[in-house]
């Protein structure tokens, strides 16, 4: 039986509305702190409270049943946090509690006060499991459920919504009344854009669930039951914040962290907003990812921005088998240098595996030419340069550069990049002038959410190599970013441009961008321009 009760009272409006959701799939999302792991376990105990009730002779009252499970990656990270949480609120001694993998905690609440209308019991079973290094099917294998709980949902595999949604609603049996309201519900911080929870609920942008999903989904459910359902918290250091009063310090918590965290962890962990999650040391720490949801936070690089009718578009491009190339436009009147598109040869799917594609320079310029006809038809071409080591063997007999192939696939000028000694010290340092300066309280270069490449390279991807263990903020470090294939291609790319404009680019009379300037003529130094 049930000790001493405790009322547990949402948190919050979001948090209230989440717990009270009657969605088949719901999820909250939220800044540490937010009380989530709160609700949540309040929610498992009011979907038993939702169940139907059956004579139980023997004890001479009615029983409902429930049986819900949490998830978490690690066994460890369920130890520490979840399980913590959820012996606060229903201590070890209440029931049967288990510590073996996986852990289980049976027990018995009273609902009401015996001998009175409407008394009633609660068989509350709980199931705390990992998935590890094991595969979702193998951990959930066997279950029969009325709730499922994917803690941390982020953390998780994308396949736990398909297989738990066969797992629930399995219990209580048809002898016992069976499962009148099935539940998955799940919580978690801010994750980077691309991660499977920000499709699946629509976070920002449609959900991933399309008609047949919900129709297989929801083909059993109550009528006028919503199929999906996602809260999303107001973060730590905005008004109407939740939570605040069971934190030590109330506001103050967020205060402290928002001071030592890195912008990107902020953002995520305290703003509790969308974004990419950087491990390492970026080359650029300074880049600001922001999405296009907050398109006024000044700080944001990547934003949504539309072309300049008649600004002629620059190109920068990194030679090799793994070739890349950066499309950008100079804004005259800010100095901005808006990078709209990319082309690249890495491809990343969604558990993070890489694979990359090579290809010859001529077919390179054949794609990049094929990519501005059909996507930026209109639009003159100003400059195309290139890696100096591009133009390599151009002096011997019967050779040609991967320069002057590029050239003839493109049919444009390409010229070198006038970067002395192609070192690479100074084309790191004009783009990050670029990334730290700012004109009319923009920074001087954009970034369009399209380009994923790049931006996953700023993030993440074009970092500076450890060479000795260290903390994340100690340790040291290669003189040289570490050459990840694709992601390092296409970031050279961006600064072989940003130098030749730094050396100056005055742009031709082909619209807006004339305007105070004179033309200047590139040429092409290769000696092959388009000709084949």
């Amino acid at each position: 039986m049930s000790g001493p009760s405790r009322l547990m009272t949402p948190v919050g409006p979001v948090a209230a509305g989440f717990g009270r959701s009657r969605a088949f799939i719901s999820g909250i999302m939220g800044p540490v702190g937010g009380g989530k792991t709160t609700e949540c376990i309040a929610k498992g105990v009011r979907i038993g409270l939702m169940q139907k009730p059956v004579w139980d002779a023997q004890r001479g009252c009615h029983v409902k049943k429930c049986r819900g499970a949490i998830v978490r990656d690690t066994y460890p990270n369920l130890d520490r946090t979840v399980i913590k949480s959820w012996h606060q609120w229903f201590p070890k001694d209440l029931g049967r509690w288990s510590g073996e993998a996986p852990r289980t905690h049976a027990f018995t609440l009273d609902c009401g006060v015996p001998g009175t209308p409407g008394y009633h019991q609660l068989d509350m079973e709980v199931i705390f499991t990992a998935i590890g290094d094991k595969a979702v099917e193998d951990v959930l294998r066997g279950l029969e459920l009325t709730w499922l709980w994917p803690n941390e949902w982020d953390l998780l595999p994308a396949t736990i919504l398909e297989i738990g949604a066969g797992r629930v609603g399995r219990y209580p049996s048809a002898m016992e009344g069976g499962c009148a309201w099935p539940f998955i519900f799940g919580d978690w911080n801010a994750p980077e854009e691309d991660n499977h929870v920000v499709s699946l609920f629509g976070i920002d942008g449609p959900s991933r669930i399309d008609a047949a999903m919900a129709e297989a989904l929801g083909s059993d459910l109550n009528e006028g039951r919503p199929l999906i359902e996602f809260f999303r918290q107001p973060g730590g250091m905005d008004e109407g914040a939740e939570n605040l009063t069971n934190l030590p310090g109330g506001r103050s918590y967020y205060t402290k962290q928002s001071a030592l965290l890195r912008p990107d962890m902020k953002r995520r962990l305290i703003d509790n907003r969308v974004g990419p999650i950087r491990h390492g040391t970026p080359v650029f720490p300074e880049f600001h990812d922001d999405l296009s949801t907050h398109p006024t936070d000044p700080r944001g690089h990547v934003r949504n921005f539309e072309m300049i009718p008649g600004l002629p578009i620059l190109i920068g491009a990194d030679q090799g088998l793994l070739a890349a190339a950066a499309l950008c436009q100079l804004d005259p009147a800010t100095d901005t240098l808006r990078c709209f598109d990319e082309l690249a040869r890495v491809f990343e799917d969604k558990d993070g595996t890489i694979e990359v594609s090579q290809i010859g320079g001529e077919a390179f310029g054949r794609e990049l030419k094929a990519r501005l006809a059909t996507r930026y038809p209109g639009y003159a071409v100003e400059l195309v340069t290139c890696d100096p080591a591009g133009a390599a063997g151009e002096e011997a007999i019967n050779h040609r550069s991967w320069r002057q192939d590029f050239a003839k696939g493109l049919g444009l000028p390409v010229r070198k990049a006038r970067v002395p000694g192609n070192a690479l010290e100074p084309r790191l340092k004009v783009v990050r002038d670029r990334v730290t300066g700012y004109a009319g309280g923009a920074p001087r270069l954009w970034v369009h959410p399209r380009c994923v490449v790049l931006r996953k390279a700023f993030n993440t991807k074009y970092a500076w190599r450890r060479v000795a263990v260290g903390s994340e903020a100690g340790g040291r470090f290669d003189s040289k970013p570490l050459k990840l294939q694709g992601y390092s291609d296409v970031m050279d790319a961006l600064g072989y441009l940003a130098f030749e404009v730094e050396r100056g680019v005055e742009l031709g009379a082909t619209g807006p961008a004339s305007r105070g300037r004179s033309r200047r003529v590139v040429t092409n130094d290769s000696g092959m321009g388009a000709r084949s």
